[in-house]
């Protein structure tokens, strides 16, 4: 027998021993079941289903993964979308924890409007964020909650009373400071509330369109109180997204208006002065863009009142200043600017003979 069919044969026995010798009635071994956390929310001063209707009330369980606290259960009650999944509008509940989480603590909030064809997109919830403590009222802070051990099984009677929110009232929007070009340093001015914040959340988001576009295709690209742009952003434009706080209170998301991401255009300008006449030559360089982009039009004034208007191409642009009474005067060079490029202005002195 060949030797490779020595070794088939020797595998196939070897399988089928192993079959013989398992226990009666053995089965592969289970992972092990989710376990379950009960309670039930009384809310205190307000309707849950009309609440829970307009954005629904959710319960997290999180436990601490490395430094970070993840969710790892999670139960909602029904939306206007769905059905009830894990709170009943009774305000009971029953939430499955992922098995290997021993010890979590939970969460009670309101979930944000996401959604910008929704009528409470970027309001504040109108239900204050709980965390159990094995109190009625429940702690406002995740530092301030109780561990919930799981080691023994199911746990029953974690019921908490949620109430109403105080909210933050926006008194001055926020906005962008700086100028909007490649690695430029803008800073979030994140507004101004009543009662004041005491933090901001700042996020970022650009869109490759003028301002005037669908800001559903925006994307989140920083967080924090400053933000570079890079020359990918050219022509699109930026708008900052803030989130208030303030301990005790909900508060609204708020937004900023577009700034259009564009490259700072400068112009160097030189005069051959002629009789009654003058030739300015001009060239404009925008950091980050390709000599062929750089385009637009050009334009000389004297005292305010424009003389000519001529094309830029490539950079560069001539412009002819005729019909010049003699002397030396000042006289202001003006470039367009285009999509992607700022305008800019430049002045030089012509002597004219």
């Amino acid at each position: 027998m060949k030797s490779m069919t020595r070794a088939a044969l020797v595998a196939v026995i070897a399988l089928v021993a192993s079959l013989l010798m398992a226990p009666a009635g053995a089965t592969p071994r289970a992972a092990a079941d989710p376990v379950t956390i009960s309670g039930r929310i009384t809310p205190q001063a307000f309707d849950l289903e009309s609440f829970a209707m307009r954005s629904p009330i959710e319960v997290r369980a999180l436990a601490k993964v490395g430094s970070a606290w993840e969710t790892v259960g999670y139960a909602a009650t029904r939306s206007a979308y769905g059905p009830a999944d894990g709170i009943e509008l009774d305000g009971s509940f029953v939430l499955r924890v992922a098995a290997g989480h021993p010890v979590v603590r939970l969460k009670f909030a309101q979930r944000r409007c996401e959604d910008q064809y929704d009528d409470c997109y970027h309001d504040a919830p109108d239900v204050l964020t709980s965390y159990w403590n094995g109190t009625a009222s429940g702690a406002l802070t995740l530092a301030d909650a109780r561990d919930i051990a799981l080691d023994s099984g199911p746990v029953a009677d974690a019921d908490i009373t949620l109430r109403r929110a105080p909210k933050l009232r926006l008194e001055v929007s926020p906005s962008i400071a700086g100028v909007a070009s490649p690695g430029r340093v803008l800073t979030a001015r994140p507004g101004t509330y009543a009662p004041g914040a005491t933090s901001a959340t700042n996020v970022w988001w650009y869109g490759s369109h003028d301002g005037s576009g669908d800001s559903e295709y925006d994307r989140q690209v920083g967080t924090g109180p400053t933000f570079r742009p890079t020359s990918a952003m050219l022509g699109g434009s930026l708008r900052l997204e803030v989130l208030p706080a303030r301990l005790g209170h909900e508060a609204p998301t708020v937004i900023s208006d577009y700034v259009r991401v564009t490259s700072r255009s400068s112009i160097a300008a030189k005069a051959k002065p002629a009789k009654r006449k003058a030739t300015v030559t001009i060239t404009i360089k925008a950091p980050g863009v390709a000599t062929s982009r750089v385009h637009g039009k050009a334009s000389v004034y004297a005292k305010g009142k424009r003389i000519t208007t001529v094309t830029v191409k490539n950079g560069k642009a001539t412009l002819t200043i005729g019909k010049q009474q003699k002397g030396k005067r000042t006289y202001t060079v003006r470039y367009s600017g285009n999509r992607i490029i700022s305008s800019s202005t430049t002045s030089l002195k012509i002597a004219i003979r």
